[in-house]
């Protein structure tokens, strides 16, 4: 780039990326980090003791193989198998961040403290570029492949220490083919477990590209036929650049402690407590069951409902669906890994009590929800008034739609005090009469005060109720302390251990 050319977003991102180190990143990120990682290989713990984990392994290998681009794709693909990935502000940034990252550490011979930097680095590029994009059609979630694209582009390109050239051109290369997951596919089939994975290797192969002297576009971000323009009904590009080094994107993280769609998780919180207080439940002691939800929540239900047939239900579609997770929590008390297993969806009783919940639309829920930083609320005050050409939001929201929006305010300066706050209230009718009723306005580790607090404990007991060993969990919890041999036991033995 000549000193009269313009600076594109790419370069903008790439420059500050490429010099981003662990001294940079503030303590609450850093452990934020930390518990992302250790969440992501919960999920893929879990993931390998389903039989979708088993076929993947058997088609592309050990996640600890020594070829870093296999081992990234099997990992990424099983980390968000069963949606038991984390999400941030904005978007399922993890599957490339972290599983690149970890691939590279292993290859590379990297120390702790220059993997998590690597996954630092790919979750703030991945979440700009998504956050610049978000005001578009909803419930594309964890088939947001431009996300793992990015996430995985920069993992690798920061983990190599990647010269200039190849950051910009292995940007452009990966962001210029999108491949889309087609939503039939996804709850229909076990699709979803190639959802990231395809993309994260896409992304590594342009890598290789660029390391090699292919070019990417620079302007593959804003230019009017790029990335934006594609795939955004109101692009934001400003969002992309805004505040790095000081908007940190790792701070608005949610650590899962269900399988499933992040959407529903406030649903499944109101179901424990009930299940905690009345003990197990079977159908024919319920009437009907309502769940008020979000927007968000009420539409994925929607979305997912004509794919929901009982016993015959693929795992995907029951990761989307409140009725079978919540009545799972009523009989059982839990909804882990396992109740996405064959003998689990094959029971007559889950579906006989899913089939008794109602999902409907709160509009205070929805309210609530988008005045917290995650998952739309941000990026409804980074747009202002550009947001009301959004057509989800004004059939939403209708003439209150202005009003709404110049409720919500000026865009956060910094995400230390982030939040999201997709709420839910549960209403359960007896057949004797009896009406018991639960709320939750933002699940248990979901971004937020509380989260910030116990975030270490809610990855610890994930982690452990994957099958990983507390001695393991230790060193992770201390991993940017480790030197490049350490690192490298530790995180095969996270895996495969």
């Amino acid at each position: 780039m000549t000193a009269t050319q313009a600076a594109t977003t790419s370069s903008v991102l790439a420059d500050w990326a490429r010099e981003m180190t662990w001294a940079d990143v503030p303590e609450q990120t850093r452990a934020a980090a930390r518990s992302q990682l250790i969440s992501n290989l919960a999920a893929v713990r879990s993931s390998l003791r389903l039989p979708v984990g088993q076929a993947l392994t058997a088609a592309f290998g050990s996640p600890a193989q020594d070829d870093p681009n296999r081992a990234a794709q099997v990992l990424a693909a099983l980390a968000t198998a069963i949606d038991f990935d984390e999400v941030a502000y904005s978007g399922h940034v993890s599957a490339g961040a972290v599983n690149v990252a970890i691939a590279e550490a292993r290859h590379g011979c990297l120390d702790g403290e220059a993997l998590l930097t690597a996954v630092v680095a790919a979750n703030e590029c991945a979440a700009r570029i998504t956050a610049a994009t978000i005001l578009s059609p909803f419930f594309r979630g964890q088939t947001n492949t431009h996300t793992h694209l990015a996430s995985a582009a920069v993992a690798r390109l920061h983990a190599r220490r990647a010269p200039r050239p190849e950051w910009t051109s292995a940007l452009g290369l990966a962001l210029g083919i999108l491949a889309v997951p087609l939503h039939h596919g996804v709850v229909t089939s076990d699709l979803k477990a190639l959802s990231a994975a395809a993309p994260v290797r896409l992304a590594l192969d342009a890598c290789d590209a660029a390391a090699a002297g292919l070019t990417g576009s620079e302007s593959i971000i804003e230019a009017p036929e790029g990335l934006l323009a594609h795939l955004s009904v109101v692009p934001v590009p400003e969002t992309v650049t805004l505040g790095l080094g000081r908007r940190w994107h790792t701070d608005t993280l949610t650590y899962k402690r269900f399988p499933g769609s992040a959407y529903l998780h406030a649903a499944f919180d109101c179901a424990e407590r009930l299940h905690r207080s009345h003990g197990p439940l079977d159908a024919s002691r319920v009437r009907r069951i309502v769940v008020r939800g979000s927007l968000l929540t009420w539409q994925l239900e929607r979305k997912v409902a004509p794919f929901l047939t009982g016993p015959g239900t693929c795992a995907a579609a029951a990761t989307l669906s409140v009725g079978y997770g919540v009545a799972t929590l009523l009989l059982t008390g839990m909804f882990g890994p396992a109740d996405l297993a064959p003998a689990a969806l094959a029971d007559e009783a889950r579906w006989a009590l899913a089939a008794k919940v109602d999902v409907v639309h709160d509009w205070d829920v929805s309210v609530r929800m988008a005045q917290a930083t995650s998952p739309l609320g941000e990026a409804l005050r980074q747009a202002g008034e550009r947001a009301l050409k959004l057509p989800e939001l004004t059939a939403w929201a209708g003439d209150d739609a202005a009003a709404l929006l110049a409720a919500l305010g000026e865009p956060e300066e910094s995400f230390a005090e982030a939040t999201m706050a997709i709420g839910a209230g549960l209403n359960m009718e007896l057949a004797d009469g009896t009406t018991v009723t639960e709320s939750c306005a933002a699940p248990i580790g979901s971004a937020g005060p509380d989260t910030r607090r116990d975030h270490r404990e809610i990855v610890r007991r994930k982690f452990l109720s994957a099958g990983g060993s507390a001695g393991v969990l230790a060193e992770l919890e201390q991993l940017d302390l480790l030197d490049p041999s350490r690192t490298r036991h530790v995180v095969n033995a996270a895996v495969t251990g």
